[in-house]
């Protein structure tokens, strides 16, 4: 199946991650471009994307639902992606092997912003932080009085009264109460 996107496609955007930035080329033969082991492409005149890993060798897609922009934001191994619309009911990121990692949201919102880092996602939706490891290809969410920030390979909360980690090597976030 995944061959005939690529058939039916005649242009496709190709997205190359260098450097920990995103740039975007088209090519008119559809050629990927690689760039350490994670390549991304969008099948022009639709809201699929294609995900390849040097690491496993096979192509994956997802297709994103109707009335949704999607844009990939990348930065040293992880991707994930901002969203808006009218009714985004999930987190979207994809893991070191190219596989398509998502977690439905509570309720549906008009618009997820990640911040990404070195092996790390995070989104902050309606007071809850949501994390990915692209290590794990796992997502863990957390209740957040504040937006979670990257720092290397690991999402942190910090707030009066309140610490959270969340590490690219657990993928999971650990809570602790720092007022007694």
């Amino acid at each position: 199946m995944l061959k005939h996107y690529v058939v039916l496609a005649t242009t496709v955007t190709l997205l190359s991650f260098t450097g920990g930035s995103l740039s975007a080329q088209q090519s008119q033969e559809g050629y990927p471009l690689q760039s350490d082991s994670l390549v991304l492409a969008r099948v022009e005149g639709s809201n699929t994307f294609l995900a390849h890993s040097t690491r496993v060798g096979k192509w994956n897609s997802h297709s994103f639902p109707e009335g949704v922009s999607a844009a990939p934001v990348v930065a040293h191994g992880a991707c994930a992606f901002d969203l808006q619309g009218d009714a985004i009911t999930e987190v979207v990121a994809i893991d070191q092997d190219g596989n398509w990692c998502s977690s439905r949201l509570p309720a549906a919102v008009k618009k997820c912003s990640p911040v990404v880092g070195d092996g790390v996602a995070a989104v902050f939706v309606d007071g809850k932080a949501h994390a990915f490891s692209a290590k794990l290809g796992k997502w863990d969410s957390v209740a957040a009085p504040v937006e979670p920030q990257i720092s290397k390979d690991m999402v942190m909360i910090v707030a009066p009264g309140f610490i959270a980690v969340f590490s690219a090597a657990t993928g999971t976030w650990a809570v602790a109460e720092t007022t007694k």
